[in-house]
């Protein structure tokens, strides 16, 4: 996905009414907005970017005057009232037979006779807006990605609805409240095994994101979107098991920014000099004590989440070449080298400001070398050589069935550097340096950046 860096188009479309002027709206990233005549713009092009593959002009995109831009007609269609593709939750392809049996985000290890039944699909993150999960980002690209739930209320709230029928096709027409433009979605209806059902009377499309309770053994739902003559849904209860088909409806714009929790922040007088070359926090990351866990974070991401494994970690990649495999061998991307102290990619400067950040793989290393460590039965006690000290709890780690978090007999804290290494000395290049504590060792090695664990942050 490119980095717009010039300006931040939420949405391109055409404002048309019989024989009125096309116009094109364009949003700042600031929140202002202008409106200019399409006719007067020959091209749009993005610093150091090139051309732009958006035309203004372009009937794939239709601006309601909402946050995002809406395409015209489904993913694999061409024309408003075309069906297009019926998507399983998180494929990218799809198929003949739309079952368990067919559907690639089973959790591998499910059997009848050992697992629960909400073990059986494989939970791929809250949101799979824009990530490789995501059909409309991976066929069309750029800013195009799957609407999340909000953004369907969005659209729901926003339009007045009436059940009509395009070139004899029936589904929903919405006017939209702020323009007047129209979309229309066609009641494709849905895949249950192999066959099509509500064909003509429903319209069924997925939402990005995931039904999730604080409940972590509650069975796996997504939200879905549907419409029919009198019914405009996308609510708390309109969930489906993922291996259903649906259509999928495409949004253009940046997804929502991120917004961490209300913590607790050290202050000034509460950091903690050891005599070494950073100051340490008195707790850890998302904690109210020294002797209570904090949040559990993946390598890179910035907030916690219910779970955390390979598939649903943030910065995993599936070239297309492994899109038809039953299990694809994902690629764990290179964000950065270095993430202590950025604004992307470090939890403790966006959770607790700036100043705050991931120390470093020296500064752990400096922790660790110089400083004098007490097994206490729960963690150790770190004294440093003024004779201050913090206490480094073992939370153990978040597995992919969330609550318990592992064993709470080892502890990991993170390291700002990607570079890591075995315990035979090889590189770990799906890893990230992270410091490993227990009654037998405390050194610094590696974690898998997609298994989330503790943070004690640093501040200068």
């Amino acid at each position: 996905m490119r980095n717009l860096t010039l300006l931040s188009l939420l949405a391109l479309g055409t404002i048309a009414a019989g024989a009125q002027e096309k116009l094109m709206r364009i949003y700042y990233a600031n929140g202002d907005t202008e409106v200019k005549k399409v006719a007067d713009v020959s091209k749009i092009t993005f610093e150091n970017q090139g051309e732009s593959p958006v035309d203004p002009t372009d009937q794939k995109i239709v601006d309601l005057g909402l946050s995002v831009a809406w395409a015209t007609y489904n993913v694999g269609a061409t024309a408003p009232e075309e069906y297009g593709g019926f998507y399983a939750y998180g494929e990218i392809e799809p198929k003949e037979n739309y079952s368990e049996d067919t559907y690639k985000w089973m959790y591998w290890d499910y059997n009848d006779w050992d697992c629960d039944e909400w073990e059986k699909f494989l939970k791929l993150g809250a949101d799979i807006s824009g990530t490789c999960y995501d059909v409309a980002h991976m066929k069309w690209g750029e800013q195009w990605r799957m609407p999340s739930q909000k953004e369907w209320m969005e659209l729901i709230s926003n339009c007045s609805w009436t059940w009509t029928s395009v070139n004899g096709v029936a589904g929903a027409m919405g006017t939209s409240k702020v323009n007047g433009n129209t979309i229309f979605l066609p009641a494709a209806g849905n895949m249950v095994g192999s066959e099509q059902t509500h064909d003509g009377t429903t319209c069924f499309f997925w939402s990005s994101n995931e039904a999730t309770t604080t409940d972590i053994t509650a069975d796996v739902r997504n939200f879905r979107a549907n419409f029919t003559a009198t019914t405009r849904d996308c609510g708390e209860n309109s969930v489906d098991y993922p291996d259903v088909g649906f259509s999928i409806r495409a949004v253009y714009g940046p997804k929502a920014p991120e917004v961490g929790p209300d913590m607790k922040v050290p202050s000034e007088s509460e950091m903690v000099d050891l005599g070494l070359s950073v100051k340490w926090a008195p707790y850890n990351l998302g904690a109210n004590s020294q002797g209570t866990d904090g949040s559990f974070i993946c390598w890179g991401e910035r907030v916690e989440k219910y779970y955390s494994h390979t598939y649903n970690y943030k910065f995993l990649e599936i070239p297309e070449s492994e899109w038809q495999h039953k299990w694809p061998e994902p690629k764990v991307s290179q964000i950065v080298d270095q993430i202590s102290n950025t604004d992307e990619y470090d939890a403790a400067k966006f959770l607790w400001g700036d100043g705050w950040r991931i120390p470093t793989k020296a500064e752990m290393q400096e922790l660790v070398d110089r400083c004098t460590w007490k097994w206490t039965g729960t963690g150790y006690t770190v004294t440093g050589p003024n004779g201050n000290s913090i206490f480094l709890k073992t939370s153990g780690f978040m597995t992919y069935k969330g609550l318990p978090r592992g064993t709470q007999t080892d502890g990991y804290y993170w390291c700002g550097d990607a570079e890591a290494y075995f315990a035979n000395g090889n590189p770990d290049s799906s890893g990230a340096s992270a410091l490993r504590i227990n009654s037998k060792e405390h050194k610094v090695g590696s974690w898998s950046r997609s298994g989330g664990i503790q943070i004690r942050p640093v501040h200068d």
